[in-house]
């Protein structure tokens, strides 16, 4: 026998434990994506009990999530978007409650990862925008714009090589044009109500 049974024993034992572990990553995963999704939900709607609420058990489930993931780098394709939902959470939280963007160290992510999750930001800042205008705040959508201009053309002087990132950075640009017209829209074509 080529093969030995308690080898193969031992192989399977691994291969169970490595497909548990695979499974409770990609559950945890989703509860983040979820929690992100909310935070991100919640700071549109201006609902800040709600956000801070979330983002205190976000930053315990994140730590938690980590030190499950760190020992096992085969499964951080699995983790990997969650990691950015987020970054991405608590680049606009910080963005909106303290009037600044976090660096990457401050969220403990990679340099690549961060510019692309600094990039899918300006999206929900587009949207944020779009709230505010809803609800006559053009000053609000004025400082978006100046936000996503300066990512973009901080980005842009990066020149990225990257060939996602440099796809990513028009997905920017577009974000930065759809806010643009909103803002024109609503001064040329609205009269806010008596």
């Amino acid at each position: 026998m080529l093969l030995n049974p308690d080898y193969i024993s031992q192989l399977k034992e691994k291969l169970d434990f490595y497909t548990d572990l695979k499974d409770q990553i990609v559950q945890q995963g989703i509860k983040i994506n979820r929690f992100s999704k909310s935070i991100i939900y919640a700071l549109i709607r201006n609902d800040w009990k709600t956000a801070e609420e979330y983002v205190n058990q976000f930053k315990q489930m994140i730590q938690e999530y980590r030190k499950l993931v760190a020992p096992y780098p085969q499964f951080w394709k699995n983790a990997e978007i969650s990691f950015q939902e987020y970054a991405e959470a608590m680049i606009f939280y910080i963005y909106l409650k303290e009037n600044r963007i976090p660096s990457h160290q401050e969220l403990g992510v990679d340099e690549t990862s961060y510019i692309q999750w600094l990039m899918d930001f300006t999206g929900e800042l587009l949207r944020k925008a779009t709230e505010e205008l809803i609800n006559w705040n053009i000053e609000f959508a004025k400082k978006a714009k100046q936000t996503i201009e300066e990512i973009y053309l901080a980005l842009l002087n990066m020149e990225l090589k990257i060939f996602d990132l440099r796809k990513k950075l028009d997905y920017v640009a577009a974000n930065l044009n759809r806010l643009q017209d909103k803002i024109f829209y609503f001064l040329t074509l609205r009269t806010q109500p008596q």
